[in-house]
């Protein structure tokens, strides 16, 4: 074991709690989400997380009662509210949304997360809460494209849910296809479907 891998047992205990407890607790994070995205909720574990960031079980228990309460961290934690911006074009703010659900995607959906919700693997509480997770960032999409219809800016009579299923459907198609959509996802996406969701000339 090299000098710098040496403290990490013997920091998470004492030290972390102290004045790097921020640190431990962005370790814990970044591996509870890592585990979810290749595992699935089944792969979380408190021993897991334990393994994946280094940090010491009986640290994971002083700040989370247990799996359940990790899970839930970690999906607040990937996804907070975003702020529209303002002064953009509808083309160029329905490109910013879906690179910020891009960043949702990598953030937290893999293809175990995928797995779980498409089988209802038994972790009935966390499968739901993915669901109203997903729910939830759609509708700041949703609310967004009925008012660009209302707008005149998008086709008058289009069907918006379907619109975000396309769309956030192929963010998810890359990862069951074994990737993940890239900085020019959004840009392919929209060259593809941007005659369809405008008023015909």
């Amino acid at each position: 074991m090299s000098g710098s891998e040496a403290p990490v047992g013997r920091h998470d205990g004492a030290h972390h709690d102290g004045a790097r407890g921020g640190a431990a607790d962005e370790r814990i994070v970044a591996a509870t989400l890592q585990l979810l995205r290749d595992r699935g909720p089944a792969g979380v574990t408190v021993e897991s997380v334990a393994a994946a960031s280094g940090v010491a079980k009986t640290t994971i228990y002083r700040r989370y009662e247990d799996r359940e309460a990790l899970l839930t961290a970690a999906i607040d934690v990937a996804t907070t509210e975003v702020t529209l911006p303002s002064g953009m074009s509808t083309y160029d703010t329905l490109h910013w949304l879906l690179g910020a659900a891009r960043v949702r995607v990598q953030d937290i959906v893999g293809r175990g997360t995928v797995a779980a919700i498409l089988v209802d693997d038994g972790d009935a509480p966390f499968t739901e809460q993915l669901r109203d997770m997903i729910r939830m960032r759609s509708h700041q999409l949703v609310s967004f494209l009925d008012e660009a219809v209302a707008r005149g800016d998008l086709r008058a009579g289009l069907d918006v849910k379907l619109v975000v299923s396309v769309l956030l459907g192929s963010a998810v198609g890359h990862v069951i296809r074994g990737g993940e959509p890239d900085e020019e996802w959004a840009d392919r996406l929209l060259t593809l479907l941007w005659p369809a969701l405008t008023p015909p000339n």
